[in-house]
C-alpha cells in the first residue's frame, strides 16, 4: 500500500483535484436542483427552516440554523424553497471533496481520492437528496469530516486532533442520529489507537468537553420551544421531560423509524432484504470485491502501525 501523507506536493495536489470535484459536484446539482418542495418531509422542514420553528423528533437543529441561513441569501429570482434546496447541494458537494481528500490522503493517491469521491457524489441516492430540502446531504457532509478528522488523528495521534474528531462526532450527531454508526467506531478505534495519549484524566475532559461542544446546536430546540414556539413546531422542548422525549425520539420509540411497529418491527426483514437488493443499483458490480479488499487492506494497514504518529504515540494538544 502507498504510504498516507506521503508529499507536500502529493497533498497539494490532492486538495486541489478535491476542491475541482466539490465544483464540478456543486454545478451538476445546481444544474438539477428541484426548483420547488418535493414530497416527503421537505415540506415541513422548509416550513420550520423559514420560521426557525422546531422538526420532528430529534429536531434536525443544525440543520434548521442552517437551512434559515440559506432561506435569507439575497440571490434574485429564487424562491426561499430554491435557496434551502441550494444548501442541500453544498453540504453534498462538500461532502464529495471532504471525501476524495480523506482517501486521497490516506491512499497517498489523489486519484484515487477523486474516484471515491465522485463514485459517491453521482450515485443516484446520494444525488436524489443533494438537490432537494432534506436532511441528509448535510449528514453526508458530517461524517465525511468525521472520517477525515479520523485519518488526521491516524496520522499525528494528539489531543488537539482527537478533540476535534470529538467535536465532529457531536456536530455530527446534532444533526442526524445514524451518525452514531460511523461516530462510535470511529471513537473506539482512536481512543484504542491513541490510548497512551488518550487515557488520562486531562485528555479524557478535553474529549468530553469537545464533544458537548459539537452537540450544543441542541440548545437551539430548548430557545425556541415553549408557548411562543414557531407555528407547526412539534414537541414542548424548553422542558427538561420534553427535551428528552424530543432529542430521543421517544414517542416514535428511539430505535424506530415510525412510531408504529406494523411499520417498523413487522417490515424489518422486508426492509433489511430492500436495502440489500438497493446496493446493487446505487454501486457499480465491481464495487463489492474492491470494497472487501479494502477493508482487509485497511486491517492489515493498521496492524503495522504506519500512522505518523505511530501506535499509541502522539502527545499533547498539536493541532
Amino acid at each position: 500500500l502507498p504510504t498516507p501523507w506521503t508529499s507536500a506536493n502529493t497533498m497539494d495536489l490532492n486538495l486541489l483535484l478535491s476542491t475541482a470535484l466539490s465544483a464540478v459536484t456543486l454545478a451538476a446539482y445546481v444544474h438539477t436542483l428541484c426548483p420547488g418542495t418535493p414530497g416527503g418531509d421537505a415540506g415541513e422542514l422548509l416550513q420550520v427552516a423559514l420560521e426557525l420553528g422546531i422538526a420532528h423528533p430529534p429536531g434536525y437543529p443544525l440543520w434548521t440554523m442552517m437551512a434559515h441561513g440559506f432561506s435569507r441569501l439575497p440571490l434574485r429570482n429564487t424562491t426561499a424553497a430554491w435557496r434551502v434546496n441550494l444548501s442541500s447541494a453544498v453540504y453534498g458537494a462538500l461532502a464529495a471533496g471532504t471525501l476524495s481528500l480523506g482517501v486521497g490522503s490516506w491512499s497517498g493517491s489523489p486519484w484515487a481520492g477523486v474516484a471515491a469521491g465522485g463514485a459517491f457524489a453521482f450515485s443516484p441516492l446520494v444525488w436524489e437528496y443533494s438537490v432537494q430540502c432534506e436532511v441528509f446531504a448535510l449528514n453526508n457532509l458530517l461524517c465525511a469530516a468525521m472520517l477525515l478528522a479520523l485519518l488526521r488523528f491516524d496520522a499525528r495521534r494528539t489531543v488537539g486532533r482527537a478533540g476535534a474528531g470529538a467535536f465532529a462526532v457531536g456536530l455530527a450527531l446534532s444533526n442526524q442520529h445514524t451518525a452514531v454508526f460511523f461516530g462510535a467506531p470511529f471513537a473506539l478505534w482512536a481512543l484504542l489507537a491513541g490510548r497512551t495519549a488518550l487515557l488520562r484524566p486531562a485528555p479524557l475532559l478535553l474529549l468530553a468537553a469537545a464533544g458537548l461542544a459539537g452537540l450544543s446546536p441542541y440548545l437551539y430546540l430548548v430557545a425556541r420551544g415553549g408557548e411562543s414556539a414557531a407555528w407547526g413546531s412539534w414537541g414542548e422542548t424548553s422542558t427538561v421531560r420534553g427535551f428528552l422525549t424530543h432529542v430521543l425520539r421517544l414517542e416514535y420509540g428511539t430505535f424506530r423509524l415510525a412510531n408504529t411497529p406494523a411499520a417498523t418491527d413487522a417490515e424489518f426483514g422486508l426492509r433489511l432484504r430492500r436495502f440489500s437488493e438497493s446496493l446493487s443499483e446505487e454501486l457499480p458490480p465491481y464495487a463489492a470485491p474492491i470494497a472487501l479488499l479494502g477493508l482487509f487492506s485497511s486491517f492489515g494497514w493498521l496492524g503495522t502501525g504506519r500512522g505518523g504518529g505511530g501506535r499509541g504515540g502522539g502527545g499533547g494538544g498539536g493541532g
